[in-house]
C-alpha cells in the first residue's frame, strides 16, 4: 500500500511536468513525509525524512519523475495540474483490493506541501490513510 501511495506523488509529479513546468527550484531538497491508518487493526504512525537531488531535467523531463514506478495499478479519474499545483483523484488496484485516493499538490519555488488521503476495503476490512508531505530546498546538489 505505501508503494502505491508513493506512486501516487510520483504520478503527481509527471503528470504536472507534461502539462507545465513544476514550479521547482532544482538542486537538493529534503522530503518530510507522516502516514496516518485508521483501520481494524493497529497501524503506528509512520514518519520519513528523505533528501534528492533535483537537476533542471528533473524538472523538464517527466520520465525522470517516474524512477521505478509501475503506475499500471491505477487509473486517474480527475486531473487539475497548474505549474503552482497539482489535484488528482484516482482509483488503484493491487493485490487484490482497490483504493480510492486523492491528492494535493502545492509548489512553491523552494517549497512544497502535498496531501494525499486513501479509503480501501481490504481483506483485513476498511482502512482510510492520510499522507502530508512537506520538502524544502536546502542547497545545491552535492
Amino acid at each position: 500500500m505505501i508503494r502505491i501511495l508513493t506512486a501516487t506523488l510520483t504520478l503527481g509529479l509527471i503528470s504536472l511536468a507534461q502539462a507545465e513546468t513544476p514550479n521547482i527550484e532544482p538542486g537538493q531538497w529534503e522530503y518530510e513525509t507522516r502516514m496516518t491508518v485508521e483501520a481494524d487493526f493497529p497501524f503506528p504512525e509512520q514518519t520519513d525524512t528523505t533528501t534528492d537531488c533535483v537537476t533542471e531535467e528533473d524538472v523538464a523531463e517527466a520520465d525522470t519523475f517516474m524512477g521505478d514506478m509501475d503506475m499500471e495499478e491505477c487509473e486517474v479519474t480527475r486531473e487539475d495540474m497548474r505549474s503552482d499545483g497539482a489535484s488528482y483523484e484516482m482509483v488503484c488496484q493491487a493485490d487484490g483490493m482497490t483504493m480510492d485516493m486523492t491528492m494535493e499538490l502545492t509548489f512553491m519555488g523552494d517549497r512544497s506541501e502535498g496531501l494525499i488521503t486513501s479509503q480501501a476495503e481490504t481483506p483485513m476490512g476498511p482502512m482510510k490513510s492520510t499522507i502530508e508531505m512537506s520538502g524544502r530546498r536546502i542547497g545545491e546538489c552535492e
